[in-house]
């Protein structure tokens, strides 16, 4: 079929080796049907023999045509089968509202993998702006052996002639488990493991925001994070994991954390930031310098430096610490604090040096994240997540087929700027089956007792030391 008949029978939609083996069938009955006719010893019994045997050859040669091509109907064709019953056949709805003898949308559908297909309906009556509302219909429309299939993804063709839907098993659990805290370090100090076939790619990406409420996975989310970066070490050109944590909380206990003073003041807080954007300016200017010599730019990790990290747990809480005007002869308030988090987002991925920024709640009201911070942030992870929170850090259109659904601790949506995840996406960080505590304070201590000249840093502080070229 070429064109939308409201009046179609259901045998025109069926798959090509069903066809076939009907008419196998049908030809089989009438070899069976001559040849219970009654003998009547005359010439024409012989013709109905032959006749006879030709239909029985047809019968078989379909048979084995129908079994050839059921062989060969690959699940990527049968996806499609299933999709144009779906759309075209008229008692199921017909979803995109088409009229008989309008032209049917050209499908095309493409296995990327096992458990993954990329599903192409192209818009030639039926508009793109139609095809983009199809999300939740494809996914309804997979069922039987596919019915654990659902649109993940969603993305429309520049042009608007083509709108691509990725297909993905969504009961398959892609999370690692990790027994010991060996298992994670990664092969490259740039990418982070997230999940089977997903992970953060820093030379293509930039800080993170981390969003979600209590008790949703989000801080465990992020350890695993800084475990992979404290299992590569530190380099030779200022690198350093900063954690804050303005609540006194678990992490506060940690060696190296920082946290309030005794009298709650958050004057640690403020060095420790200034701290971080001075070693990024320094690894910079290594940078720079490097740039100079070889006529070229250098990036980071082709210089073989080491991700820095800014962590702050309860960016919110954090920010309510500081006062909103200084005292005389004092830089210590609320401006010195967002100016100096500013700066090192928007200009310390260049450097290596990345901000973790968690918050209980995705907004962007007074007192929660300014719109320019959350903007800046090109990875953004939202745990135990809702489309009323998901709208508040991504754009509507992405998360249209996202249906609402009970999650867990530790489950996410997640996007990131790298070419790869740039569209919403469901996840799960790994499952870390150690004392995750007790070995990140380990990693911390060895991490820190690193230092370029084989020297101990006093309580954390980094020697400075003289790069040569």
């Amino acid at each position: 079929m070429r064109t939308y008949n409201s009046k179609a029978l259901r045998i025109e939609f069926a798959a090509p080796w069903v066809k076939c083996l009907i008419i196998a069938i049908a030809f089989f009955i009438v070899s069976v049907l001559i040849y219970l006719l009654p003998p009547n010893n005359l010439p024409i019994d012989g013709v109905l023999l032959k006749c006879n045997r030709v239909i029985l050859s047809i019968s078989i040669s379909l048979f084995l045509i129908s079994v050839l091509l059921r062989i060969f109907f690959t699940q990527a064709k049968q996806i499609k089968h299933m999709i144009m019953i779906g759309l075209y056949y008229r008692r199921y709805g017909n979803p995109l509202c088409l009229r008989d003898g309008e032209f049917l949308p050209i499908i095309k559908v493409k296995q990327l993998s096992n458990t993954k297909f990329l599903l192409t309906i192209y818009a030639i009556v039926v508009n793109a702006e139609i095809l983009q509302k199809l999300g939740v219909t494809v996914s309804s429309i997979l069922n039987r052996r596919y019915q654990r299939f659902a649109v993940t993804v969603l993305n429309t063709d520049v042009a608007l002639s083509y709108v691509q839907y990725t297909l993905e098993d969504v009961t398959i659990d892609k999370s690692f488990s990790f027994y010991s805290v060996d298992q994670m370090k990664p092969v490259r100090q740039t990418v982070f493991v997230v999940q089977k076939g997903d992970s953060i790619d820093l030379t293509t990406s930039g800080s993170i925001l981390v969003a979600g409420k209590t008790r949703s996975g989000k801080t465990t989310g992020i350890i695993s994070i800084l475990i992979q970066a404290l299992l590569c070490g530190r380099d030779h050109q200022y690198s350093q994991i900063t954690i804050i944590d303005p609540k006194c909380a678990e992490l506060s206990v940690l060696p190296h954390v920082v946290t309030v003073d005794d009298d709650v003041e958050a004057t640690a807080i403020l060095q420790s930031l200034k701290e971080f954007e001075a070693a990024m300016r320094k690894r910079q200017r290594i940078l720079n310098e490097r740039s100079k010599q070889i006529g070229d730019a250098v990036h980071w990790w082709e210089f073989d430096m080491h991700p820095s990290f800014l962590f702050i747990d309860e960016y919110v809480a954090c920010r309510s610490l500081f006062p909103k005007k200084a005292e005389k002869g004092s830089d210590y308030c609320l401006a010195a604090f967002d100016n100096t988090l500013k700066r090192i987002v928007t200009m310390g991925a260049s450097a290596g040096c990345f901000v973790i920024l968690s918050i209980a709640e995705a907004s962007v009201d007074e007192g929660g994240l300014p719109t320019m911070l959350k903007n800046a942030m090109t990875t953004k992870i939202l745990f135990k997540p809702t489309l009323t929170e998901g709208r508040l850090i991504w754009d509507s259109l992405k998360l249209e087929n996202f249906p609402e659904r009970v999650y867990s601790a530790g489950d996410c949506w997640f996007s990131s700027t790298d070419g790869e995840h740039d569209d919403v996406a469901f996840c799960h960080f790994p499952h870390m089956r150690f004392p995750v505590y007790r070995e990140l304070g380990r990693l911390l201590k060895e991490y820190y007792g690193e230092s370029a000249d084989g020297g101990v840093p006093q309580d954390g502080a980094r020697r400075e030391n003289t790069i040569s070229y």
